[in-house]
């Protein structure tokens, strides 16, 4: 089974490159989230940006879709934190779909 690495660079297989900055997993608090620092995040899937806490132990978040999503930037604008569930990043290109693809994964390591 694949893992993601971060901090990495990954290739899309539509040729873009992005910076995965971390992971955050599915969590749920008693009390207080404005405790914690926010992000906003767009889930691509969902097509709705999300929050996402920072705590001491990394990032999480209570959208109870997902378990982990991969928190990632574009490097080919400022267009904010993009966030996608984790098998799905990590998922192989839908040949059927996309013929002339030349990855086999959707998201591949670059360094």
């Amino acid at each position: 089974m694949r893992k993601i690495k971060y901090p990495a660079i990954y290739k899309h297989f539509k040729n873009n490159y992005y910076a995965v900055m971390s992971v955050s997993n599915l969590k749920s608090i008693e009390g207080d989230y404005n405790d914690f620092h926010k992000l906003i995040a767009y889930h691509t899937e969902l097509n709705k940006n999300i929050a996402i806490y920072k705590s001491e132990n990394g990032y999480f978040h209570n959208e109870i879709l997902d378990n982990v999503l991969v928190l990632y930037k574009a490097l080919y604008d400022d267009k904010g934190i993009y966030a996608r569930p984790l098998d799905m990043f990590l998922s192989k290109v839908d040949k059927n779909k996309y013929k002339d693809a030349k990855q086999e994964f959707r998201f591949e390591l670059v360094y």
